[in-house]
Formats: structure tokens, C-alpha cells, sequence
């Protein structure tokens, strides 16, 4: 009984080390995230300064935009983050697998107008051609943001498996 009792006690302790740690970790993210996003939020008021008021609007949005990344979750322990743009890039390869036959010119040109289209759905480019600095440092810092929020998500299922597991320990020890 006494073994049992103690290797029970030396799994708790364990649990609660780890879940500090994890913890810890936890609010480190929280921290970053933060930063990430009042840096993004300033870079934006910065560029919105710097362009001018009409060019960054809600009415600059397309109609037609779609999510840039989607979170997946699997097993119910692990969010992925998926970016679209790996997927639109091997549709397009699938597309263009039957047209060997064709003349390389036409190929080149269609490369070409391939490449100015893969460039023209980023969402810097409905502000115009030439956008200022500080709106592409603001899209990095709300995408690390969003990156970051994912790993916290990761996290919080982390110590909610450790609060579960602590739970059945410590009952087992009541026992």
C-alpha cells in the first residue's frame, strides 16, 4: 500500500511540474502574441497614416477574398494550421499535366501569367501596387499573431489533459 502511495505521490509531483512549466510556457505565449498584435496594430495605424485614410478602408476589401489559412483540428489533441496557397499551387500543377504536348512558348507565357496571378491574390495588393512598408509588417505580425494563438490552443489542451490526469491521481490517492 505504501508503494502504491508513493509512486502515486511521485506521479503527482511530476504532473504538477510539468504543468507549471507548461504553464509558464503558456503565458510566454500570451506575452508574445500581445506584442504581435499591438506591433501589427501600430504598423497598421502607421501605414493608414502614411497612404492615406481613403486607400486603407473597409471599402479597399475584395468581395471575393477567401481565408488565407484554415485550422484544422485532429484527434481532438492537435490544431493544424493549412495554407491554402500550397493547395492552389498543386491544383495548378495537376491542371497543367496534360499539356506537354503544346510549344514551349506557350508554356513560358503561361508560367508568366501564372506567376503575376499567384502574386495578385495577396491581400497587400487590393491597397494598390506599390503598398507602404508598414502595411507588409503589419500582415507578418498578424500572421506570427495568428501562428501564436494556434500554439496556445495547443497548449490550454495540454493542461487540461495534465488537470484531467492530476484529477484521477489525486482520487486514486484519496483511495
Amino acid at each position: 500500500m505504501s508503494d502504491n502511495y508513493e509512486m502515486t505521490c511521485q506521479e503527482l509531483d511530476a504532473i504538477t511540474s510539468s504543468y507549471l512549466s507548461k504553464l509558464e510556457e503558456y503565458m510566454q505565449m500570451c506575452n508574445e502574441t500581445a506584442n504581435h498584435f499591438q506591433q501589427g496594430f501600430l504598423d497598421l495605424a502607421h501605414a493608414k497614416y502614411t497612404m492615406g485614410t481613403r486607400t486603407i478602408s473597409r471599402y479597399s476589401y475584395d468581395s471575393r477574398m477567401k481565408a488565407s489559412l484554415k485550422v484544422e483540428i485532429e484527434n481532438d489533441l492537435v490544431c493544424v494550421m493549412n495554407d491554402n496557397k500550397e493547395k492552389e499551387e498543386q491544383v495548378e500543377g495537376l491542371r497543367n499535366r496534360h499539356q506537354k504536348e503544346q510549344i514551349q512558348s506557350k508554356d513560358d507565357n503561361k508560367d508568366q501569367s501564372n506567376d503575376t496571378k499567384k502574386k495578385n491574390k495577396d491581400p497587400l495588393y487590393w491597397f494598390g501596387l506599390l503598398v507602404s512598408p508598414s502595411l507588409r509588417t503589419s500582415q507578418k505580425h498578424f500572421s506570427l499573431a495568428t501562428e501564436r494563438l494556434i500554439d496556445q490552443v495547443n497548449r490550454i489542451k495540454e493542461l487540461r489533459e495534465l488537470e484531467i490526469k492530476y484529477k484521477e491521481l489525486m482520487e486514486k490517492k484519496e483511495k
